[in-house]
């Protein structure tokens, strides 16, 4: 992409993109710093004014400097209203960092969430988080739901997909007590048995 992306009369064309999936390499094995985030990607995510819909594939979120921040996503931070994550790294304050960066919000889509020790304070969230939520879960997960419960969550839909059939009382538990408040639709949605 060097280059090409940031060339004068082709950039125009990058406030047409409206999703992204974000993957550095094809090795699942090698997990992406975030870290790196600004200074590979961000002069690229930089030009993009309108996207809606961002996925990060195989990365391990660690604290960015609030710089960092700026400098890859504030170009698309009022815009972005989906946010997926998958097979992501990260300690519950990068969490809550990272999408408490985006006021607009509303579909988040979790998927192979690996919670790390937290390295401070989860920070508050500027706004509250509103509209639909969806968790491809495993019974580890637990701990991960008590504390995104203590985060000021509205969200109108619960979407869990357990990753197996057996279903703890313990991980119900924990996936109620974000509901219990605003949530106008649970769905718990069992995997099928393949053959």
């Amino acid at each position: 992409m060097n280059g090409v992306v940031l060339s004068g009369p082709k950039a125009h064309l990058l406030k047409y993109v409206r999703s992204l999936r974000h993957r550095r390499g094809l090795d699942f094995s090698v997990q992406y710093q975030m870290r790196d985030l600004p200074q590979d990607s961000g002069k690229y995510l930089s030009v993009l004014p309108n996207l809606n819909s961002l996925t990060l594939f195989n990365a391990k979120a660690e604290r960015i400097s609030e710089d960092g921040f700026h400098s890859c996503f504030s170009a698309f931070r009022g815009t972005l209203t989906y946010l997926s994550l998958d097979t992501f790294a990260t300690s519950f304050s990068a969490f809550a960092t990272l999408v408490g960066y985006f006021p607009n919000i509303r579909t988040l889509q979790l998927r192979s969430i690996f919670l790390e020790p937290d390295e401070g304070p989860v920070p508050p969230l500027f706004q509250t988080l509103r509209g639909k939520i969806r968790i491809h879960a495993q019974p580890c997960y637990s701990e991960f739901f008590s504390r995104l419960a203590e985060l000021d969550l509205q969200y109108e839909e619960l979407v869990i997909i357990p990753s197996c059939n057996s279903v703890e009382a313990r991980f119900l538990e924990s996936v109620l007590q974000i509901s219990t408040r605003t949530v106008k639709f649970l769905r718990l949605i069992p995997q099928l048995p393949r053959e």
